[in-house]
């Protein structure tokens, strides 16, 4: 059935705009026009790239823009739908996510370091307890998205006692282990690094969406 409008010839905004957030703080915006059939349809009224308007916009920080391209449809009585996605972002934060897992932990020990005796070495793993670290937010895609640096991920004992980092030493003590009697200088050098396990990146039109993860990866080498 056909309808007879008179009035307003422009694309009329309707009442039923759909906001949905995301963890990242990506925000996606969905707003239906209508507009008469019987006129000259504008059909770059709507573009992909286009802000929307700051109303219509809201709750983002700075702009939602259209994407991916809009969609028409003839409601068969008199009217041409437009369908518009906009995204923008609710903040530059996004969430940060930690996990443990547990894993294995090399440890190496070097013995007889001096000038006169060859060096014996040996190694075994123990079971460690890892951090895992993702991170997901939003960004403009002009951005060159680096590694954040900030939690770092560490590594625990099994009793959840963070291990040290960095070289530690002890004058006269004994060796390594119960195989052995030697006394000098024992030195420890804890390792820690980390390992990107996962690079995402989803684009949204101006913004991305990343999903950032990175574990704790080190070990523990002792010299005698």
């Amino acid at each position: 059935m056909s309808y007879i409008y008179h009035g307003e010839t422009d694309w009329i905004k309707q009442p039923n705009r759909v906001v949905q957030t995301f963890r990242s703080g990506l925000c996606m915006i969905q707003q239906d026009y209508i507009r008469r059939a019987d006129d000259q349809i504008d059909y770059f009224a709507f573009r992909e790239g286009d802000p929307i308007s700051s109303e219509d916009a809201s709750p983002c920080i700075d702009g939602a823009y259209i994407f991916p391209a809009p969609s028409y449809q003839d409601m068969g009585n008199g009217f041409i739908k437009c369908s518009v996605t906009a995204y923008g972002r609710v903040n530059t934060t996004g969430v940060v996510r930690v996990t443990k897992r547990v894993g294995n932990y090399v440890e190496n020990s070097v013995i007889g370091v001096n000038s006169i005796n060859p060096a014996t070495f040996s190694s075994f793993e123990s079971q460690k307890i890892f951090d895992v670290i993702n991170f997901n937010f939003v960004a403009y895609k002009s951005e060159i998205v680096p590694i954040p640096t900030s939690p770092r991920p560490l590594i625990y004992d099994l009793n959840l006692t963070p291990l040290p980092i960095g070289e530690f030493r002890i004058s006269n003590s004994s060796a390594l282990g119960s195989s052995a009697e030697l006394v000098g200088t024992t030195i420890s050098n804890y390792v820690l690094n980390q390992v990107v396990e996962l690079y995402e990146i989803n684009s949204y039109g101006d913004f991305i969406e990343c999903n950032i993860s990175i574990a704790a990866t080190g070990s523990l080498t002792v010299y005698i």
